[in-house]
């Protein structure tokens, strides 16, 4: 079964907002370039030149499941109006979230204070 990884990332746009986002990927590190790319050159919200894109926290799962966690995720924020719905998967957050959630089967906190990246309900990791 081909794998994937579902992922929560971040990076900080030109006007000095917290941009949040959930996808899918193949392949992280590839991703995250493409993002660092895509972002600079956006016409919303784009990247500011000291900021990239980094990941806050991922797992690993069917391909099958990345798309349809990713879809459960996106609606679930929407509906907790984590910040204003830009563009297919971002939220642009005028003030950084304390703690983001993706349900897939357990609820997985992601905190994203400073020096933490992610916790799941046995722990906080830090790194």
């Amino acid at each position: 079964m081909e794998k994937e990884y579902l992922y929560v990332g971040h990076y900080i746009d030109t006007k000095g907002n917290y941009i949040l986002k959930v996808g899918t990927t193949k392949n992280l590190k590839q991703r995250q370039g493409q993002h660092n790319t895509k972002y600079r050159a956006a016409a919303r919200c784009p990247m500011a030149e000291d900021s990239s894109f980094e990941y806050d926290w991922h797992i690993e799962l069917s391909k099958y499941n990345t798309l349809r966690f990713e879809d459960k995720t996106r609606a679930k924020w929407k509906e907790e109006q984590i910040g204003k719905f830009i563009t297919k998967d971002r939220f642009l957050c005028e003030e950084k979230p304390t703690v983001v959630q993706v349900v897939i089967r357990k609820t997985y906190e992601i905190y994203l204070w400073e020096g933490l990246t992610k916790t799941h309900s046995h722990g906080i990791i830090q790194v």
